[in-house]
């Protein structure tokens, strides 16, 4: 059986096993959700999904991973990730707190394998833009900005799990085409580390309904950061940074948007509400399902957009203009949705009204 072959089962069946062993236990320490306040679903559910995919990647990497993927150094990091994670399910960690762990791992990464961005490409056709010594704080601002964002998806059943399932396999296409087909495999054994996850998540499996918990949000949101970076910034990357912002659309413009909205109304803007892009879609009238559907398949669309892009060697300043764009019609829309829908409701309400005849 083919090394990589060996590398992808062993994630999967370790991540399913994981669940299979920590279900029980979650129940018994208290590692579950409970509904109450801003969350609406039924019963006390485990929150197990990071850490059981945690279980499979580091299992797969630390038995037949490559020496060049460089699996101690992702994994300390990921894993000091998914146990903040973890502590933040428990104990309800304060923002300060986890920015502070966020910001150690960056530099542990920025340090120890020199992965940091240094270009951000041609964005203004103008010439590349060379950070020096920005990149290091850039860098730390994309780590944490990447893992909040990822943070801040997990709403409804499945949301997180999909949109990063997108962002992988877009990674895994470009670094699979152009010469980095080892990350290649980290960004595919991702992906299948969570299929048991979301197998479970959106009760494929009945009786074993689990969450993915921040530690699984996080622990995304840095191996996609992570990945992007080792994508965009080596000496054989696949893609252009520019592309980096269509693989995380739906992420990346929520997390902006919802924190533009709570320091617009004077809050902070770490604090939870239901005004994101999957609440609003629920409080439309779409169940959890259609909502998951919907935002999943836009995703998918401004992944394309960024696949079909680089195939072209699109100019950055081109790719970047119709990504403001399309940012600012996401902002238009969320900021007038509710008067969209209420004009929409009262033409449909007057047309519906029998005319009077004289």
């Amino acid at each position: 059986m083919p090394e990589h072959t060996l590398l992808y089962v062993t994630a999967l069946f370790t991540s399913a096993l994981a669940i299979w062993l920590l279900y029980p236990v979650s129940v018994r320490v208290g590692l579950v959700d409970i509904p109450r306040g801003r969350k609406q679903h039924q019963g006390a559910v485990p929150l197990i999904g990071g850490i059981a995919t945690y279980c499979g990647l580091a299992t797969a990497l630390l038995l037949f991973a490559d020496s060049n993927v460089q699996p101690f150094y992702y994994l300390s990091c990921s894993g000091i990730i998914m146990l903040l994670g973890v502590f933040d399910d428990y104990l309800d960690l304060s923002v300060k707190l986890r920015l502070a762990v966020q910001t150690l791992v960056g530099l542990a990464m920025t340090w120890s394998l020199d992965l940091h961005l240094s270009s951000l490409g041609n964005l203004f056709g103008l010439g590349v833009i060379e950070l020096g010594v920005l990149g290091l704080p850039v860098t730390l601002l994309a780590v944490i900005a990447a893992i909040n964002a990822f943070n801040m998806t997990d709403g409804i059943d499945g949301l997180a799990g999909m949109l990063s399932l997108v962002s992988f396999s877009t990674i895994a296409i470009f670094m699979a085409l152009w010469g980095q087909q080892e990350y290649a495999a980290l960004a595919l054994l991702l992906a299948l580390a969570l299929l048991p996850y979301l197998a479970c998540n959106l009760n494929l499996i009945p009786g074993r309904r689990i969450f993915m918990g921040d530690a699984g949000s996080m622990l995304i949101g840095l191996s996609v950061i992570w990945l992007l970076i080792i994508g965009t910034q080596s000496e054989s990357a696949s893609f252009r940074p520019v592309t980096a912002l269509w693989i995380i659309a739906i992420p990346l413009m929520d997390m902006i948007a919802i924190m533009l909205r709570r320091i617009r109304k004077g809050q902070s803007p770490f604090q939870a509400d239901r005004e994101h892009l999957h609440h609003i879609s629920l409080r439309l009238g779409l169940s959890s399902r259609e909502s998951l559907t919907l935002i999943t398949a836009l995703s998918c669309i401004f992944a394309s957009i960024g696949i079909i892009g680089e195939y072209l060697l699109l100019p950055d300043w081109l790719m970047l203009l119709l990504f403001l764009i399309l940012f600012a019609g996401y902002l238009y829309l969320l900021q007038h949705i509710w008067r969209i829908i209420s004009h929409l409701r009262h033409k449909r309400l007057r047309r519906s009204i029998p005319r009077v005849v004289k």
